[in-house]
């Protein structure tokens, strides 16, 4: 899932996925994330926003941007929550969504295979 994978890659905390589409026709997939900043907060919405739009993603809604404690990104089937860490731990959505599957994200690579360049990547050093 392209929304978890990259809040993930953006570093923010406890990135769950859940299927939430058996329970609700809200949506089909929720992402709850958390970052410790409001600055990390905006970070990792953008660059969850960036991802999907390039994909043909289309927003629908964003809410939170201005306080930046909880931003919401609904994307229809998928709805991201990017949390403050404390705001997260108030609202506790994950406790709301119990009966929810969670979906596994790929694993991600260690950040040594990260720093080392493959096949054509070398030649951007």
């Amino acid at each position: 899932m392209l929304a978890g994978k990259t809040a993930r890659d953006k570093l923010a905390d406890d990135v769950v996925v859940l299927d939430v589409g058996p329970l609700t026709s809200v949506a089909d997939f929720l992402v709850i994330c958390s970052a410790e900043s409001s600055r990390q907060v905006k970070a990792v919405a953008d660059a969850v926003d960036e991802a999907l739009s390039s994909e043909g993603g289309r927003l629908l809604h964003r809410e939170g941007v201005e306080h930046a404690r909880w931003i919401l990104l609904d994307y229809g089937a998928v709805v991201v929550h990017v949390f403050h860490r404390e705001a997260r731990e108030f609202y506790h959505l994950e406790r709301l969504w119990a009966d929810a599957a969670p979906v596994s994200l790929p694993p991600q690579r260690s950040v040594e295979r990260r720093m080392q360049p493959r096949g054509d990547e070398a030649d951007l050093l």
